[in-house]
């Protein structure tokens, strides 16, 4: 993976900060790598304030710069050797993703040049921030916003339609590449380093955390190479199309985990924390009769509307014919049995160009065994997208 805005900041550590800023709260995880390992050694997060930030624009800079000094006190408060090294992942609303692919005639079989991979990856630059600017407009209908790639990643090298593991040298006359990128808007990336800066702390790499979820699901050799992943963050749904084990594009249904928790609310009067509270008794069956039925009731009208722009989404998805018939689920929320038995027992997906039925599994960190929990916290699976950012710096660190 390339990340050539921060490589001069990053300091050979093996402990680091990841932090995401959403909607609903600042989150940080202070990790430590360790024998191949990336243990969680502590978290922290702090709500904020409704409106702070939106679709994952920072609205209100000193609100979030004093969470975050708040969330890294907290989560690395057990620590005597504390890190100001950062990871920052953003989610896939904020984010453009896409896979681009170059293939190259050659008029001969001589062994493969440096300049030929140099001006293929110049080719798939080129190809690659058009079709962002495409997007961004389409999503925006603004032509004038800057873009910048956080994210890129080679996905195969095939050389006569064979895949290899390196180019250069390689002997043939077809020689194709395909590679990642996943684009920002330039006010959003310069918004997060000015709050994070604000905060005493140095960005070693801002990335797509749907990118690092897709990389955390291939640590296991089990996995299938294509897959859909769909992963329900704070306040969107991101849902990425995987071949070859590289994302062949992403979209975002402006529908997240809040969602759920403000129809609760709302029907129930409650406020964001007593919410939350009733979640949990919820999803731990403490609740009563009646309360189970009217969580239930709230958790279905969204429901109904979620698996409908679920249905919307997938049935304009740029760049794909078909999709894997593995369909990956995570996130805020995928603990909660109502949300994964509507994604497996809905209609929704008999209309859509799966090559197979579809079969629907839930996706955590706690699968992984290179992500180790040994604080005495219950870190559950909305910190999944979270920990996958261990996988960037194991890329940045050079043991991937």
């Amino acid at each position: 993976m390339n990340l050539p805005s921060f490589k001069k900041v990053y300091e050979d550590n093996d402990r680091f900060l990841v932090l995401n800023i959403n909607a609903r709260d600042v989150k940080c995880l202070e990790l430590l790598y360790n024998e191949n390992v990336i243990n969680i050694t502590g978290a922290s997060f702090q709500e904020l304030p409704e409106g702070s930030v939106r679709n994952g624009m920072i609205l209100y800079n000193d609100i979030v710069v004093d969470a975050i000094k708040n969330t890294v006190e907290k989560a690395t408060q057990n620590s005597q050797n504390k890190t100001k090294s950062v990871i920052v992942g953003l989610d896939g609303g904020i984010t453009t993703s896409l896979t681009t692919t170059v293939r190259m005639k050659r008029p001969t079989s001589e062994p493969i040049q440096t300049s030929e991979i140099e001006n293929m990856y110049q080719r798939i630059e080129e190809a690659a921030i058009i079709q962002a600017r495409n997007k961004v407009l389409e999503n925006t209908g603004d032509p004038d916003i800057g873009i910048s790639a956080i994210t890129t990643s080679d996905i195969y090298f095939k050389v006569d339609d064979q895949k290899v593991g390196v180019l250069e040298g390689q002997r043939g006359q077809t020689v194709e590449m395909a590679v990642y990128n996943a684009f920002v808007p330039d006010f959003h990336i310069k918004s997060v380093q000015n709050v994070v800066k604000k905060a005493g702390l140095n960005i070693i790499a801002i990335g797509s955390q749907m990118y690092s979820l897709v990389e955390l699901i291939k640590t296991s050799s089990t996995e299938p190479e294509d897959f859909v992943l769909i992963n329900l963050s704070e306040d969107s749904t991101d849902v990425g199309a995987v071949f070859s084990g590289g994302m062949a594009s992403s979209r975002s249904l402006n529908i997240g985990y809040l969602h759920f928790l403000k129809a609760i609310g709302s029907k129930m009067g409650l406020s964001n924390k007593e919410t939350e509270a009733v979640i949990k008794m919820y999803k731990a069956k403490k609740l009563s009769e009646s309360e189970t039925n009217l969580v239930k009731a709230c958790l279905r009208e969204v429901l109904e509307i979620w698996i409908d722009g679920l249905k919307i989404l997938f049935e304009d998805f740029p760049g794909v014919k078909t999709f894997a018939p593995t369909v990956y689920f995570s996130g805020c929320g995928s603990d909660i049995d109502d949300i994964f038995q509507a994604l497996e027992t809905e209609q929704w997906s008999k209309t859509i160009p799966f090559k197979n039925d579809p079969e629907f599994k839930k996706f955590s960190f706690l699968n992984s065994p290179e992500i180790a929990n040994i604080t005495d916290q219950n870190i559950g699976d909305d910190w999944t997208y979270m920990a996958s950012a261990s996988v960037i710096y194991k890329e940045i660190i050079g043991v991937i």
